[in-house]
């Protein structure tokens, strides 16, 4: 899905890549460029939704044994909250709560549960091996060529 934000971002994203590339002197791939771009802002918007629901998971957990309309109450009212206040009120609940500790297994568990993917890696292979095939091809395509067309130009 990209929307107007998103698209800003990505396209953002892409010139200053360009830019810093120009600046070193690096030759650079616009295909590449924008494709690592789209890639990127999706990466990251995985990582914000594993975050943000990390802590609305934190807050029911705190409010597990009250009344759900309590706990939607409290959600809505962190969902408004700045987000100075969003971290305020979640120390506030930790210092109210218990610690349970988990063991390793169990947080691997409840992590891929948890995880959700919105760039599907599939595609981050495919173009990785992409890359590393077709830059080394066209290179000795483009040596061949240059070869041929010197050994008939020169007698």
């Amino acid at each position: 899905e990209l929307d107007k934000m998103r698209a800003f971002c990505i396209s953002m994203a892409a010139a200053i890549t360009v830019i810093i590339a120009s600046q070193f002197g690096l030759p650079v791939s616009s295909t590449h460029i924008a494709v690592g771009a789209i890639f990127g802002v999706g990466f990251l918007r995985e990582y914000l939704k594993r975050t943000d629901a990390k802590r609305i998971d934190e807050i029911r957990e705190h409010h597990e044994h009250v009344d759900p309309e309590v706990t939607e109450a409290f959600l809505n009212k962190f969902n408004k909250a700045s987000v100075a206040s969003k971290s305020k009120m979640l120390t506030e609940l930790k210092a109210q709560k218990d610690t349970t500790e988990f063991t390793k297994k169990e947080r691997k568990s409840l992590k891929k549960v948890y995880k959700q993917e919105l760039v599907k890696r599939s595609h981050v292979y495919k173009i990785a091996v992409a890359w590393v095939v077709t830059v080394p091809t066209s290179a000795i395509m483009a040596a061949f060529l240059y070869f041929t067309i010197r050994g008939i130009l020169i007698p």
